[in-house]
């Protein structure tokens, strides 16, 4: 569960989905980077649907199919060796 009004990209949520844990999480654009299933956001602010959405959750772990998904997609789009690859490249260009 990640009821933010404003953040950047939540580490706390990659590394849940990168072991393939349910999440909820509130409709920001931060969020949305991560691809999660439409019916796992909610509205921020909205207690009654951050409530209603942890108690089906709760009872309806993310399947198989959707573990892999989410494990998959942070391994390839959040690999920590490439991600400071890029950042290598970024001080080279600003020091050349």
């Amino acid at each position: 569960m990640l009821p933010s009004y404003y953040e950047g990209l939540p580490i706390v949520l990659l590394e849940a989905m990168s072991y393939g844990l349910s999440c909820v999480v509130s409709d920001i654009p931060a969020n949305r980077e991560v691809g999660l299933a439409e019916e796992r956001y909610f509205k921020p602010g909205d207690v009654r649907a951050l409530f209603n959405k942890m108690v089906e959750y709760s009872k309806k772990p993310p399947s198989a199919e959707e573990k892999v998904r989410q494990s998959a997609f942070i391994k390839e789009k959040y690999d920590w060796d490439r991600i400071a690859e890029k950042t290598l490249e970024v001080y080279k260009k600003a020091i050349s």
